[in-house]
């Protein structure tokens, strides 16, 4: 690889909803670690290494890697990762092999590695519209009150404080690199590797330099190898790394970073370390380019490594049970000797009665964006079962990849994971989300859920319910030729294919923002008014009331505009591109006083979303008012 700058993710004129999709390893198989002849781990239990109690008083270290398909790390297999900080962790630790997340989003993720409890539980199903609410509690929370000092530094605004998962933490930081250019709605604003990194660092010298002593609990969130990828390191020329190789390196070398600090420090023997991806990458499995919209393993399998040069002597793997990220928690709490709160979904990995069948829960409700079905899946060591209007069940010894669907052979295998899921489903009979296909299930599963109401009483024949995601696929993956379109300035082309999108998109709104997009650079704003309006119609988000305003600010229809902007504040007062945009309304206006009000407002209130313009505005502003009263 070579060194780059640090320098823009991205610079596009494009809006954040809109990113490059690059195909990188389509139809890249499962790499199974505990076939390789090359792998020096341990076949273990955790149970059987490590007692409980033995990290009391430990510090704790957790890594969390988004979007991070396992195996691409050197640990798991990969040949051309470039990772070796990372691969460290292994020779003083244990790795998981078939470790799963429950849903692969980035905040519904974490709210459960935080919590111990499951999607439903926490009531956090996706990024944005969702807060962890403070009843639950978290592990920060449990260690905080176990004599903890806490401190996390995030790298994505779907994990910002406003959304809960800041509970228990002395320190929560997260900001946005003002160099890495998102639209003022999007919720992909992200802060890079080095500068998270930094951050941390400093907080660990400052830990280090108090007067008392006292155990720390450090999470560190890297969010790189998010799409877009666009990494600092590149790869040299003829190397075999992808870009998405290269997101994953940098993370690994900003790592390092930490791993220096704290062996300068002289406390890696009493430092617990946890890396744990939240969710993996679709990369072209199962036609899913990025993640999401499917439970295929792509997406919910998960890295997980534990590690302590004191308690692990040597390089071990758990690799014949399914494990979960929601058992973090309480797995943790066990280890520490810190009792975990109760009621949770996931169990200790310490325990050494887990039933064999065991399986983990998993959903995706970012389907109902696109008007499709939600899904909802039970995965054990060696199947999954996937409830959709097209159900799937795969027996994942002989088939990883998920090619062949065995739902239509049924057997006991297949029946007794239905009943598992029927069984977990009946924990949530408050689902707001319970509109699914029943096509999957037995008479008698379907009168339990229907009692619940998660399906229609309806026979599968004339059951209406949406439509199965894998019918839209197609529709989401042309959302990337869009963007090449755009990216290209091929406006009337990304405009036709847009609208013919926006047909069949019910109430997703990527349609209809990449169309306005296309109108916007043909300058043809009163059509974009029209677009953006039809869809606020049927839905007025804060979201889409805020661009049908900037669009009608192009028009210079100005009282519209400014009635738009207060129906989309109401929505969502903390929404720092509104007050911003009707401070350019009142610059529009020659009201100068007005406008700095509203832009001061909008850095007050959303400081990390806030785009650099609106500072140069606000100078502006201040100018203009400066002269028109001396």
């Amino acid at each position: 690889m070579t060194d780059e700058p640090i320098n823009s993710k991205g610079k596009r004129s494009l809006m954040s909803w809109v990113f490059p999709v690059v195909l990188i390893g389509a139809g890249v198989a499962l790499w199974l670690i505990r076939s390789s002849s090359n792998d020096v781990t341990k076949p273990s239990v955790l149970s059987e290494i490590v007692n409980k109690g033995a990290a009391a008083g430990f510090n704790v270290v957790l890594i969390t890697m988004d979007t991070t398909r396992p195996e691409f790390l050197g640990c798991y297999g990969r040949e051309q990762a470039d990772t070796p900080n990372i691969d460290s962790l292994l020779d003083h630790g244990v790795r998981f092999d078939d470790a799963v997340t429950s849903v692969s989003t980035t905040l519904a993720s974490h709210a459960t590695i935080m919590t111990g409890l499951y999607p439903p539980s926490t009531g956090v199903r996706d990024n944005g519209i969702y807060k962890l609410a403070r009843k639950f509690v978290t592990l920060a929370e449990t260690l905080q009150g176990h004599g903890y000092d806490t401190g996390a530094f995030v790298s994505s605004f779907v994990l910002d404080s406003r959304f809960g998962l800041d509970q228990g933490f002395d320190t929560y930081e997260f900001k946005t690199d003002r160099n890495i250019h998102r639209g003022p709605a999007s919720l992909e604003h992200e802060r890079r590797a080095n500068d998270v990194t930094a951050s941390a660092i400093d907080w660990l010298r400052d830990h280090s330099k108090a007067e008392e002593s006292r155990p720390y609990f450090l999470w560190v969130h890297y969010f790189d190898p998010h799409a877009p990828y666009d990494p600092p390191l590149k790869p040299s020329r003829g190397s075999k790394m992808t870009a998405y190789d290269a997101e994953i390196a940098f993370v690994d070398r900003e790592f390092g970073r930490i791993l220096k600090t704290i062996d300068k420090q002289g406390t890696r023997d009493k430092t617990l370390f946890v890396l744990v991806s939240d969710h993996g990458e679709g990369l072209g499995d199962h036609k899913e380019n990025l993640h999401g919209i499917f439970i295929y393993e792509s997406t919910t399998r998960a890295a997980l490594i534990i590690s302590n040069p004191k308690l692990f002597a040597e390089s071990s793997r758990v690799d014949d049970r399914v494990v979960g990220t929601v058992d973090l928690m309480p797995t943790l709490c066990d280890l520490l000797g810190a009792p975990p709160p109760g009621g949770l979904d996931g169990i200790s990995l310490l325990a050494s009665d887990v039933p064999a069948d065991r399986a983990i829960y998993m959903e995706t409700l970012y389907p109902l964006n696109l008007s499709c079905s939600p899904l909802r899946g039970i995965r054990n060591h060696t199947s999954k079962f996937i409830l959709a209007p097209q159900p799937e069940f795969y027996d994942l010894s002989n088939d990883p990849e998920e090619l062949n669907n065995l739902f239509s052979r049924g057997g006991t295998a297949m029946d007794a994971l239905r009943g598992q899921l029927v069984d977990q489903l009946e924990k949530w009979p408050n689902d707001g989300h319970a509109d699914i296909a029943a096509h999957a299930l037995s008479q008698e599963d379907r009168k339990r859920l229907s009692a619940l109401g998660y399906v229609s009483g309806s026979s599968p024949e004339d059951d209406d319910s949406l439509p199965d995601p894998k019918e839209r696929i197609q529709q989401v993956n042309a959302m990337s030729e869009v963007v090449r379109l755009l990216t290209e300035s091929e406006f009337e082309d990304a405009l036709a294919l847009s609208r013919e999108m926006i047909v069949d998109a019910g109430d997703w709104t990527t349609p209809t923002l990449m169309a306005a997009e296309a109108l916007m650079h043909l300058d043809r704003h009163r059509e974009r008014v029209d677009v953006l309006e039809a869809y606020c119609q049927r839905n007025p988000t804060s979201e889409m009331l805020f661009y049908l305003a900037h669009a009608l600010l192009k028009t210079r229809d100005y009282t519209e505009c400014a009635r738009k902007l207060d129906q989309a504040e109401k929505l969502d007062p903390v929404f720092g591109a509104i007050p911003a945009l009707r401070g350019d309304l009142y610059m529009a206006r020659s009201q100068y006083a007005d406008a700095i009000a509203e832009y001061e407002k909008a850095i007050e209130i959303d400081p990390d979303r806030v785009d650099e313009s609106v500072f140069d505005s606000l100078q502006l502003a201040k100018k203009l008012n400066s002269r028109a009263n001396p």
